[in-house]
């Protein structure tokens, strides 16, 4: 299918299909006339990446969880693991900042007359 359909399936835009294939995510054959031609499966990886990425997840994480699909080395599982140990850890540290936020902000509006 073209890059319109893959798309127009999957909701993400030609614009980010594009990128993912120029860094190795995605990828599709060329034709003789240069059209990109994606087979099925684009559609379902192309939502799995731009989901990850919505995450902000980055480009190595994505690429190490797109390792781990389907009948990956046990060593790729294991890279993986690691990354998403280092994710989990710094989403810890975001929490607790935004908690901390949070509170400060509820702290100064209870302080407010209304």
């Amino acid at each position: 299918m073209k890059i319109g359909e893959v798309s127009r399936r999957s909701g993400v835009s030609p614009r980010s299909l594009r990128y993912y294939e120029q860094h190795g995510l995605i990828s599709a054959r060329r034709e003789p006339n240069g059209y990109r031609e994606y087979d099925a499966s684009a559609v379902d990886r192309a939502r799995t990446i731009h989901m990850l990425f919505d995450m902000d997840f980055s480009r190595d994480v994505v690429e190490s969880v797109l390792a781990c699909s389907g009948h990956a080395a046990e060593e790729a599982h294991e890279a993986l693991a690691t990354q998403l140990e280092q994710v989990r850890d710094e989403l810890a540290e975001r929490i607790e900042r935004l908690t901390d936020m949070h509170q400060q902000i509820s702290d100064f509006l209870s302080r407010q007359p209304r």
